[in-house]
């Protein structure tokens, strides 16, 4: 498969879509509720210690599994504060 198709079909394209930028949906309460999320601090240092580990080549497939989790989960949050965001756009 090409990279521009598996791009295309990869779980963040796809909630990219589902998710349209365009298209606020969020009430102003709910969209200020997810830019409030954040990861704990716990949960920041674990990511912290993957990331060190993995620059220096030194994750075990498990660790690699959990770092991977961490990054779709924040790409994840990434977009949904994005649209909580552009729902806000003259709602204040």
């Amino acid at each position: 498969m090409s990279t521009l198709a598996s791009d295309a079909t990869s779980e963040m394209a796809i909630l990219r879509r589902i998710v349209d930028p365009d298209q606020p949906f969020l009430s102003p309460e709910a969209a200020r509720s997810i830019l409030a999320l954040e990861f704990e601090k716990s949960d920041r240092r674990r990511m912290d210690q993957l990331a060190a580990k993995n620059r220096s080549d030194g994750l075990s497939k498990a660790e690699e599994e959990e770092f991977s989790d961490y990054i779709r989960v924040g790409q994840t949050l990434g977009i949904l504060k994005s649209k909580a965001r552009c729902s806000l756009t003259g709602a204040t």
